[in-house]
């Protein structure tokens, strides 16, 4: 239980965090802006300290349920090779097989208006900081990395491969939404970074919506057309629908009904789906 919430680990988790990126955003700042008055922070640290938690119990009863139920996909000759490998080769093939599923579950996350309930949570900030990484609804989180977990399990990647995976995609997911204005140059489109996400949460027009969901290998946008990145930062983020400020309001906010009105859903990938209402 002590991996799954560990306040110890939590603490030292922000203190380091903090100590990192707030320097880096005072003298690189997108928009200057002291840490403690950006709007939503009490929230994002919620969920920084209990969300993670609630998601990583949640994807290890969902990943144990699918890889029993999918065992007959299991293939031993092929699990037998890839652990022959050099371990170097195995992260690199278990990287890019992560990164397309996650892809794919992030993708629909925003083109399924079920799945968008849940991911709108993450979306309804409207200034990007470092913690605004940490507001995620655990059902949403859980689907997204379930989409990228059981395509790396069922090769056989070993436990140590796992744990490489989910540092790595953490420590990035905290990075891309940090409030930093300096560019990484041909970088951008090798691995993601800041101006390279911040466009992920852009909420300018439909040509820039739904954009970058890659979270560690930009070339993959770029494979199935949903690379955007030009040379200036979104002027606004955030979503079109209503969102409450709380911790528990945001949780809860997926569950809550609908207008009963006709609402106008739009799931292509050129716009985002959102309701017409904000009733």
């Amino acid at each position: 239980m002590s991996e799954l919430w560990n306040p110890a680990r939590l603490v030292l988790g922000f203190v380091v965090l903090f100590a990192l990126f707030v320097p880096l955003k005072t003298f690189f700042p997108i928009v200057r802006r002291q840490f403690w008055q950006r709007p939503g922070v009490r929230a994002d640290l919620t969920h920084f300290f209990v969300t993670g938690g609630i998601r990583k119990l949640l994807t290890l009863f969902i990943a144990f349920v699918l890889v029993q139920a999918l065992g007959f996909l299991v293939y031993p000759p092929l699990q037998q090779t890839i652990l022959t490998l050099p371990r170097w080769s195995q992260f690199l093939i278990a990287i890019v097989i992560y990164e397309l599923g996650t892809y794919w579950g992030h993708r629909w996350a925003h083109t399924v208006p079920f799945l968008w309930r849940f991911h709108a949570v993450h979306h309804s900030s409207e200034h990007l900081e470092w913690a605004a990484a940490s507001r995620l609804h655990p059902f949403d989180q859980t689907f997204i990395r379930i989409c990228g977990i059981i395509p790396v399990h069922l090769p056989g990647f070993t436990k140590e491969t796992f744990g490489f995976l989910t540092a790595i995609d953490g420590l990035l997911a905290i990075f891309v939404h940090a409030n930093v204005r300096f560019r990484f140059g041909p970088l951008e489109r090798l691995v993601a970074t800041p101006a390279f996400h911040h466009w992920h949460h852009a909420n300018e027009s439909a040509a820039t919506t739904n954009k970058n969901f890659s979270g560690l290998l930009p070339c993959v946008d770029w494979l199935f057309g949903t690379l955007h990145l030009p040379a200036r930062y979104p002027a606004r983020y955030g979503i079109d629908e209503p969102m409450p400020p709380s911790y528990l309001g945001q949780l809860a906010q997926p569950f809550r009904p609908r207008a009963s009105a006709p609402v106008k859903i739009t799931t292509g990938i050129n716009s985002r789906p959102r309701n017409s209402t904000h009733g």
